[in-house]
């Protein structure tokens, strides 16, 4: 409940609120998340909101799993971590308190996965970060992070743990069923780029 509850935190209801007196989710695509808050607001606001949704991931997947490693051992640990991590984006992607209606949990993923997986997610960022450059499309980096991410969770457990790849696996079917729309439209070749080359050079003339 408590990952859940921390999932509802919203990093571009929050900022757009706050900062630009607005609501995101009746702007752009209506979704709260990096890529709108970029497209209607900014890159600056869009890595704002990036960072918000990962750190509240991260610091309640960390603390929950700390806590229950420190009373019940590694493993309960472990499984505490990944329990919370799917009642984060759960959370992100449903939030009670915000009426159903927020993001699509991709950086709220990157966080849980960070502190579950930590090396084979920098990997895998890494190599999705390059592509983001080349495809200019968000959805396509988060559907492949979380393809990866379940792949590797599958091929590579030393200690056999079904329930591992199982969790990983959920998180795959949350990003899939938020970013249906966006697997439609880039079926159908009409997912809009994101324009990232041209977003940080205005950022830079305006810095100037």
């Amino acid at each position: 409940m408590a990952g859940y509850l921390v999932g509802n935190i919203c990093g571009a209801v929050i900022l757009s609120r706050l900062l630009m007196r607005s609501d995101i989710r009746k702007l752009g695509s209506n979704n709260a998340g990096t890529t709108n808050m970029t497209r209607v607001f900014g890159l600056k606001y869009g890595v704002a909101t990036f960072l918000i949704d990962l750190l509240k991931a991260v610091v309640c997947v960390f603390v929950c799993k700390f806590v229950m490693s420190t009373v019940g051992g590694t493993e309960a640990g472990l499984f505490a971590g990944y329990l919370a991590g799917l009642a984060v984006i759960a959370g992100h992607n449903y939030p009670v308190l915000l009426g159903f209606k927020v993001g699509k949990g991709f950086a709220s993923g990157i966080g849980v996965l960070i502190v579950l997986q930590p090396l084979p997610t920098l990997i895998i960022l890494s190599g999705g970060i390059l592509l983001l450059l080349i495809v200019d499309r968000m959805s396509i980096f988060a559907l492949i992070f979380f393809v990866a991410e379940a792949l590797y969770s599958w091929m590579y457990d030393p200690a056999k743990r079904l329930w591992i790849p199982l969790f990983v696996t959920l998180y795959l079917l949350l990003a899939v069923i938020a970013h249906w729309p966006n697997i439609q439209r880039l079926a159908r070749g009409q997912e809009q780029p994101l324009g990232i080359f041209r977003r940080i050079r205005a950022g830079v003339k305006h810095s100037q």
